[in-house]
């Protein structure tokens, strides 16, 4: 064995004696071969290492670890714990925590996996915001609990929509252009913030409405603050995880839900949705394109008439049908010449001259009210009393009105005097209570020094004031006053001047007894199928079914064949026990025939007896889609033409409740409709529904009545005149505010509190004298009791808790999974819609919100109220930024009511005060205080 010292000798002479052979040559010849077995080896390695990035890239089963050590680090990178093994509860509700998942499941797929998978394959990040979430459900779920749902919706959320309506309505009579100008809208928008920060006094929502960057940012601090309170500790310190949380809530929720819920074209499919199908009628469509400022819709309307035209002439080949496809025809060539009469006058800045002017002016017959049938009506006494006022009258009218007033109250009073007085017990506090009322009647109008004096004979007034003093008091001490006061009403001076004033003319059209206008035919009855012609389209197939048949063509078996109809009308006259009041009838002719043979019977019904088998079929058959049946009037109404068009009008309703196809669906429809036509008295079932519209209808018909009832409990003592006044001062405070600041009515009664709200923004019920406002609040308070009972704040209560039941929650939960993930795929994007489809469905909404209006209420407000309130709600809609304020008012409030022990109040305060015209108004409050404190240091010095 070699010792090692010696061992390195024998390579070093090896080397040594190889040089010297092979020489320099030797020397290169070696590196050659050790450059190419290095060469090799990296060669080897490249290709090996692409080969496995391709396998592993293509997910090739069938590789082989390399060393059994990197399969264990392997298993140990990848094991992570499984999502089965989690809690899956979220709410403690099965059926939302099911429904949750799903949306959570696709949540995070298609907003976390779709650029979180580029990054790294390993799901714990993934499952840990899975988690979070679950945990952050939970805290909100837990919070929404123990909340009381009800303020909010009856009063905080009600009073929101009033004051946004109220801020609207201000922002357009400060407008100073027209409805048709370009700048129309960006001057309301303006006018609405600078009122919102008026009413607000330290924040606007102009920014976040305004400029998607500041509505980002202040999504992006309320989405932070939100994080914080609902996170579990150990999360939200997170940057990281809370931004990415914060985006996706921003940007995947907040902003795509808000955006689509202030979309107008969205807002108008979901309104026209919610009303019924009848809300759509030939009166209200034609109603909103004769009143349409926008020559978008009429040309919209006009382009879609164009092709029905087009599509009904190439049925006009004569036939059986001829008649029919005629009258359609006519129908749509009418509408047609609206369109283009109304885009004409809008082209040419006429529409103010044809406003002030309405049809009825251009008809030869007038519809004459006397002077008793406008004192017992709501709407003819309120333009009654405007008339009045102008010609500064109105005080004989109030002294009339209060006369009546206390001789219903002293009736009832005295009467119930007499009753204590035979049971022994005192009346005099009664007698002067009365006698009270009557002074302060007669020192309003009668004394020489009344405020509102009215001009009678001396005589007459010293002899009221003795019978006021006369220790007995009567009712009938006003009678004879208030006779000659009747006598100056009815002179030239008013009532005969009053029948001559335009005002008049346009009473009677808000009344619905002006009247309507034709085609030039002269034939109406096909135009009840207009709407429908030109919003629903119709296949080959079914074209022909929907066309409505003759007489002849009524619904037939093979045995035996039921037609009915009105063939004409008439005029009856009770007997004199009724004093010989006349009504008008209608003559259905009934025709049955079974082979050969034919029996012809006609009975004679009222409209009252159609209203009852109505309100009968509704009781009965709440399923039936019911046609409408022509409304009731407020006055009787025996002018020829107007009876033509009810006879029309209820054939038309008979005809469809003749249809063979009904009778067959509606098991006892044929009984009922049969017994109606036979001969003989229909007996009045007064149905319950029947009998609660009685109710109401019959209060708006003898309004003098509730006069006295008005001034015996709102006004006997504090002065009757009081109740025919309306202070415009107090409504321009009240105006400054919120709505329910000024709300007078009873805050205790749910549905009543929510009704005046909205009535009095929607239809300017503040604007009526003091006594129709009354007048409606106690027909509303009527309404209300009548329809619900006395237990409708518990209903109400009872809906509010099933709408926000777990259940429901839970069918919220999957329409919301249904409308972005439809199928389980995420939607796509909304398709725009062409102009004019949005504007067509811009008058379907409008012609529905119209024509859901019942008719008592029509017959309560007023036709043109009704319809320049319904208009003004339905504008407000088509302002996507205004609608985008108010879905940030309902999720301010939403989250106030969810966090109140929380400083949200403040929070949003100071959020929105970075607005600046809330630094402007600020500024200009604190320059105001100064200039007043300054002006009380110098009267101090004075």
């Amino acid at each position: 064995m070699l010792s090692l010292e010696e061992g390195w000798k024998w390579p070093a002479l090896a080397l040594f004696l190889f040089l010297v052979t092979f020489g320099s040559v030797g020397l290169l010849s070696l590196g050659y071969v050790i450059c190419i077995l290095i060469g090799g080896m990296v060669m080897t390695f490249y290709h090996g290492r692409q080969l496995s990035q391709s396998a592993l890239q293509m997910e090739l089963p069938d590789l082989p670890r390399s060393k059994p050590g990197v399969l264990t680090v392997v298993n140990k990178m990848e094991s992570s714990p499984k999502g089965k093994n989690f809690d899956r509860r979220m709410t403690g509700a099965s059926v939302i925590d099911e429904a949750l998942h799903e949306v959570l499941t696709y949540a995070i797929r298609d907003y976390i996996k779709s650029w979180y998978r580029q990054v790294s394959d390993h799901d714990g990040f993934v499952l840990d915001i899975r988690q979070c979430v679950q945990k952050l459900t939970i805290t909100f779920a837990s919070r929404t609990k123990d909340v009381d749902w009800m303020p909010f919706f009856s009063q905080r959320l009600v009073d929101d929509f009033a004051s946004h309506l109220r801020l609207y309505r201000r922002a357009r009579d400060d407008a100073t252009v027209p409805p048709t100008d370009e700048l129309y809208q960006e001057q309301v928008q303006s006018a609405f913030f600078d009122l919102e920060v008026a009413m607000e006094k330290d924040k606007c929502r102009d920014l976040v409405c305004l400029d998607p960057e500041a509505e980002k940012q202040y999504l992006q601090n309320l989405s932070e603050v939100l994080l914080f309170l609902l996170l579990p500790p150990d999360d939200f310190p997170n940057k990281t995880f809370r931004y990415i949380l914060r985006e996706v809530l921003v940007n995947g929720i907040f902003i795509p839900t808000i955006e689509l819920l202030s979309d107008p074209d969205y807002l108008n499919q979901y309104i026209a949705w919610l009303c019924k199908d009848g809300s759509f009628t030939n009166e209200s469509f034609l109603t909103v394109i004769k009143s349409s400022h926008l020559v978008g819709e009429l040309e919209a309307v006009k382009e879609i008439t164009e092709q029905n035209i087009a599509k009904w002439r190439s049925r006009d080949t004569g036939g059986a049908d001829d008649a029919v496809i005629k009258q359609k025809l006519n129908s749509l060539l009418f509408v047609k010449n609206i369109c283009e009469g109304r885009i004409r006058r809008i082209q040419e800045g006429s529409l103010d001259d044809i406003e002030e002017a309405p049809d009825i002016c251009r008809a030869k017959n007038i519809f004459v009210l006397s002077l008793d049938e406008i004192i017992e009506n709501n709407i003819a006494l309120a333009v009654f009393i405007e008339f009045m006022t102008n010609v500064c009258g109105q005080q004989y009218l109030f002294f009339y009105l209060n006369v009546e007033g206390f001789r219903t109250a002293a009736g009832q009073q005295i009467l119930d005097a007499q009753q204590r007085a035979m049971n022994g017990m005192s009346t005099e506090a009664d007698l002067e209570s009365l006698r009270r009322a009557a002074m302060i009647i007669y020192d309003q109008y009668l004394s020489d020094k009344a405020s509102s004096r009215i001009k009678l004979e001396s005589d007459i007034v010293k002899r009221t004031l003795q019978k006021i003093k006369n220790k007995n008091i009567a009712e009938d001490l006003f009678d004879e006053a208030q006779s000659k006061v009747y006598q100056i009403l009815h002179s030239e001076q008013y009532y005969e001047a009053f029948l001559q004033s335009n005002v008049y003319l346009k009473m009677l059209q808000e009344m619905g007894l002006s009247k309507p206008d034709k085609p030039e035919d002269g034939d109406t009855s096909s135009l009840d199928e207009v709407p429908r012609i030109i919003w629903f389209r119709m296949e080959d197939s079914s074209e022909e079914t929907s066309l409505p048949r003759s007489r002849s063509d009524s619904p037939v078996t093979t045995d035996t064949a039921i037609t009915a109809f009105i063939s004409q009308t008439g005029m009856m006259k009770e007997s004199d026990k009724n004093s010989g009041k006349t009504y008008a009838v209608f003559a259905v002719r009934a025709t049955k025939t079974s082979g050969d043979e034919e029996e012809v019977s006609e009975t004679y019904r009222r409209y009252s007896d159609f209203h009852d088998l109505h309100m009968l079929i509704q009781e009965k058959f709440p399923d039936f889609q019911c046609p409408p049946l022509p409304g009731k009037t407020i006055v009787k109404n025996m002018n020829k033409d107007f009876l033509e068009k009810r006879k029309k009008s209820l054939n038309t309703y008979l005809m469809n409740l003749m249809k063979q196809e009904v009778w067959i669906k509606y098991p006892g429809m044929k009984e009922l409709v049969l017994k109606f036509v036979a001969p003989g008295l229909w007996e009045k079932h007064k149905s319950e529904l029947a009998r609660k519209m009685d109710t109401i209808v019959n209060p708006i018909r003898s309004s003098v009545k509730t006069v006295g009832r008005a001034v015996s409990t709102d006004s006997l003592v504090d002065g009757l005149g009081k109740v025919f006044k309306s202070d415009s001062n107090d409504r321009r405070a009240l105006d400054s505010g919120k709505v329910a600041d000024g709300l007078d009515g009873d805050a205790d009664n749910i549905p009543l509190r929510v009704m005046l709200l909205l009535m009095d923004e929607v239809y300017d019920l503040r604007e009526k004298n003091t006594w129709l406002r009354r007048r409606i609040v106690a027909v509303l308070k009527q309404l209300i009791k009548v329809t619900f009972g006395d237990s409708i704040n518990k209903k109400i209560v009872d809906y509010v808790e099933f709408m926000t039941s777990a259940e429901q929650m839970a069918e919220y939960v999957r329409k919301f999974r249904d409308s972005f993930w439809p199928a389980g795929s995420l939607a796509e994007p909304r398709v725009q819609r062409d102009v004019h489809t949005k504007m067509r469905t811009r008058v379907l909404c409008k012609a529905k919100m119209l024509g859901s209006v019942s008719d008592d209420f029509r017959h309560l407000m007023g036709t043109d109220t009704i319809r320049i309130g319904t208009s003004r709600m339905f504008d407000m809609f088509q302002h996507q930024k205004l609608n985008k304020r108010f879905v940030y008012v309902f999720l301010e409030g939403v989250i106030i009511t969810l966090f109140p022990q929380n400083k949200f109040p403040e929070l949003f305060t100071r959020l929105h005060s970075r607005s600046d015209r809330v630094v402007n108004h600020i500024a200009k409050m604190k320059e105001k205080n100064a200039d007043s404190a300054e002006s009380g240091a110098r009267k101090r010095r004075r």
